[in-house]
């Protein structure tokens, strides 16, 4: 299940490819990049590569597409993905997201969800949109509140923080095309 190749000022958003391992290694390796995420930190590069090769490649199995990879084109580098990673019932998926820490704050992910919520309604055909983020990651409420998903509820079982071994608090918001439209 292929997608479009997208462009929007330095950046372009293509499939995750194998070829991506060692950029995705080197910030899935940082600790402050993927403490909220499920995996992570990599402690090699053979781990990015399993992650693209069993995550990202084998989602066309579940009807998902592969994954965006975020690339900066002034250097050819990968430093993020952003995809529809889970198939919550037909018609609704849950998107994520990760940049590499020395992207944050520039507005990339903010942009690059525009871009793909574009891709998830009109080009995939998705109804509804759903993400979420662990209360603490304020960096990704406000990508989220920037791209105008409606909060739904507060869930406190749905996040498990691995390095606490906690469930902790995590909040999730809704888009749906009508709702995107607007």
């Amino acid at each position: 299940m292929k997608q479009p190749i997208i462009y929007f000022d330095n950046y372009m958003l293509r499939d995750v490819e194998l070829k991506d391992a060692k950029d995705m290694f080197e910030y899935g390796k940082d600790l402050e990049t993927v403490k909220f995420l499920s995996w992570g930190p990599y402690s090699d590069v053979t781990e990015a590569y399993g992650s693209i090769r069993e995550f990202f490649l084998k989602r066309p199995e579940r009807g998902l597409p592969v994954g965006y990879a975020i690339v900066d084109l002034k250097n050819d580098k990968m430093i993020g993905t952003i995809d529809f990673h889970t198939m919550i019932s037909e018609g609704v998926v849950e998107v994520g997201f990760c940049l590499n820490k020395a992207y944050w704050n520039k507005g990339i992910m903010s942009k690059s969800l525009q871009k793909i919520l574009e891709v998830g309604f009109y080009y995939h055909g998705f109804n509804k949109i759903i993400i979420g983020h662990a209360n603490e990651n304020l960096q990704s409420m406000r990508v989220i509140e920037k791209n105008n998903f409606i909060f739904e509820y507060e869930d406190h079982k749905k996040y498990y923080n691995r390095f606490t071994g906690l469930n902790e608090p995590s909040k999730w918001y809704y888009l749906t095309k009508e709702t995107f439209k607007k």
